[in-house]
């Protein structure tokens, strides 16, 4: 039986039905990320390149797919044959990963030495004040569980525990008020899983 030819449109190119899968399993937590990205203004470039400086501190599993599709600009095709897993499944991790990234880009303006001289003098054990550091550098509490070798169940008490004492002391309102945020999107700032073959390959792009 004759196989049915592709449709084109005059001026337009050909389409593989596996780019379109990708282009139309784009959801919303990827708009801001393509919006940027193409024909940047220069506003655009001066975001593009704070997220530059927040891939080093998000989870290593994420950043790795904004990396590879955003800036290295491989198909959502490649990277699932890279990390093997399926199309749709890279586009889930990649709107993940830019849903963590706009949620940090959205967070009130701290700068880390202040934050770090505060806490140090508030808070008397140091564990407790490398954790709230790490939860707002990376949102995540797997991520500052497996960075200073501790349990999440641990992060995520020591993390309450430390928010609710400095709920009393008004100059930590504005802390106060980025640890909430954070806290409250936990489940949708969670990490994504990345492979052993998926380390490797990586490293072999690299």
């Amino acid at each position: 039986m004759e196989m049915p030819q592709r449709m084109t449109w005059p001026g337009h190119k050909m389409l593989d039905p596996t780019e379109l899968e990708a282009r139309f399993c784009i959801e919303d937590g990827l708009s801001f990320m393509d919006s940027i990205f193409t024909e940047p203004t220069r506003e655009d470039k001066k975001q593009i390149a704070q997220i530059k400086g927040i891939l080093d501190n998000i989870p290593l599993r994420e950043s790795d797919f904004i990396d590879l599709y955003y800036f290295r600009r491989r198909k959502q095709t490649d990277i699932a044959e890279i990390f093997e897993v399926s199309q749709p499944t890279v586009c889930y991790r990649l709107k993940r990963a830019a849903l963590r990234l706009k949620f940090i880009l959205n967070l009130p303006k701290i700068q880390q030495e202040d934050l770090e001289q505060d806490l140090t003098g508030f808070l008397s054990d140091p564990l407790d004040v490398q954790i709230m550091i790490l939860m707002w550098r990376t949102t995540c509490q797997s991520e500052v569980a497996k960075r200073l070798g501790v349990s999440q169940g641990l992060v995520r008490h020591r993390f309450e525990r430390s928010v609710n004492r400095m709920r009393v002391v008004k100059k930590f309102k504005v802390y106060v008020r980025m640890y909430d945020l954070i806290a409250a999107n936990l489940n949708i700032l969670r990490e994504v899983r990345r492979t052993a073959w998926g380390d490797q390959i990586v490293h072999r792009i690299s």
